[in-house]
């Protein structure tokens, strides 16, 4: 095999293949996600309860492989309701991190005056 055949392999999904809904079990969701990132002008944080519904529904229907929705990027961590919410979440997980960080800084800062 050459080199440029090698370099235009391509890479398979990291799921892998799944089937295409040939006898339309999960078009009501399909449908309903579709129509709400619509009107939500294509911010899908907004259709998150639909995104879970037609996920759920192929796996169900044998679609795809169960998986933790977690998994999948629909956890707990990330299922805002609003934009605010999600903003708050941010601010409140940087404010940790910021805080641990100093704490960190101090704790350094104090066993190097120690050493000295």
């Amino acid at each position: 095999m050459s080199n440029r055949s090698k370099q235009n392999a391509s890479k398979g999904p990291d799921k892998g293949a799944f089937p295409l809904d040939h006898f339309h079990e999960c078009d009501n969701e399909a449908k309903q996600y579709n129509q709400c990132i619509q009107k939500h002008e294509n911010m899908p944080k907004r259709c998150r309860k639909y995104q879970v519904d037609y996920l759920q529904c192929r796996m169900n229907n044998g679609l795809m492989e169960k998986e933790d929705l977690s998994k999948l990027g629909l956890g707990p961590e990330t299922s805002w309701e609003s934009e605010e919410q999600e903003k708050q979440f941010l601010f409140d997980k940087i404010n940790r991190i910021k805080t641990k960080a100093m704490e960190e800084v101090k704790k350094k800062s104090e066993q190097s005056n120690k050493q000295e």
